[in-house]
């Protein structure tokens, strides 16, 4: 070899070294090579998490993959920036799907997914196992009480006077704290409805969905009409409905009101199965919803006549009263 040839090797060498060393840096530090804007950015990725593990995990136009022996995740990195569809299989369950959304630098997660089995079984039980008759409490010997509801180790309860009270649950009638400054108008015709966790207070007074403000301490309209409402487990939302429509939104924050689901039949319950999904009830089927509101919203339908319905929350089970017979499913969530 001449002088004047390795001298070329050598300058040809040098120059891969100064090309490819900085493809070879950005490309450990996660930026790739956007061909459809003809520029260089940085990636994001994907995290999945699903309850039972799932068999498939789909995402974008990549093969299916599977989470690892020992986990129930997922995590899909070096993703260009833009949308994903993810797609989520496990044989004898309803697929679940979400579009989402990868930025640069940052992981995007789907996690808390519960897949439900495509053919869940209802059983009778009897009238000493009934679910609903628990539920009813012991009545406070309050004197003019409309409407009461327990509070850690008090009693809050609506008076005929318009106003809130709250006391030991032990002696209700001694030394009653006034929680409210301002009545509000009871009807005799009306129905009323206090419904609180451990900090917020609500009340649902003639479809009217009022709650406690803890600056001014009056009942403040939240949302009307409302037949009912639930506060999630953790106590960060809140569900409400009407007859045909679900709304959730922030527990204390009505103007971020997002409609969850929408029937053409007239709902007769709802209730939160876990902080993530709900279930909601008509005459003919019950629905269960996911809350996340990214993208189309997951529901799978059971059809079964219901009246009301009931969850317990340490079997996993709903309940499901409908005529004088009360049915049992089995496990909903692992």
């Amino acid at each position: 070899m001449t002088k004047n040839t390795r001298l070329t090797v050598l300058i040809g060498c040098i120059v891969c070294f100064f090309v490819i060393a900085p493809v070879l840096v950005f490309y450990s530090m996660g930026y790739r090579a956007d061909f459809t804007k003809w520029k260089i950015t940085a990636t994001g990725g994907i995290y999945v998490r699903s309850f039972p593990v799932a068999e498939q995990i789909i995402i974008g136009s990549g093969k299916p993959q599977k989470p690892g022996l020992f986990t129930s995740d997922l995590f899909v990195q070096s993703l260009l920036p833009g949308d994903y569809p993810v797609l989520i299989k496990k044989t004898g369950y309803y697929e679940y799907s979400k579009t989402l959304s990868v930025v640069a630098k940052e992981v995007t997660k789907l996690e808390n997914i519960f897949l439900f089995k495509k053919n869940i079984e209802f059983a009778a039980i009897t009238d000493k196992n009934n679910p609903f008759a628990t539920k009813k409490q012991a009545v406070p010997d309050i004197k003019g009480m409309v409407a009461f509801a327990l509070q850690n180790n008090n009693v809050v309860w609506l008076k005929t006077d318009g106003l809130l009270y709250k006391s030991n649950i032990n002696n209700p009638s001694l030394d009653p704290v006034k929680i409210t400054l301002t009545p509000i108008k009871i009807r005799s015709t009306a129905d009323y409805k206090i419904i609180l966790d451990n900090k917020n207070i609500f009340l649902v007074a003639n479809e009217n969905l009022l709650v406690l403000d803890s600056n001014t301490n009056d009942l403040e309209n939240f949302y009307a009409p409302a037949k009912d409402a639930k506060i999630s487990p953790d106590g960060q939302n809140i569900i409400y409905y009407d007859n045909n429509n679900v709304y959730i939104s922030p527990i204390l924050d009505a103007s971020k009101k997002e409609l969850l689901y929408k029937s053409s039949e007239k709902i007769t319950d709802c209730l939160w199965l876990n902080n993530y999904y709900i279930a909601v009830a008509t005459s003919e089927k019950i629905i269960i919803s996911e809350i996340d509101l990214r993208d189309e919203i997951n529901i799978i339908t059971i059809n079964q006549k219901t009246e009301k319905i009931f969850f317990d929350n340490q079997t996993s089970k709903l309940y499901v009263l409908t005529g004088k017979t009360i049915l049992s499913s089995e496990k909903l969530l692992p």
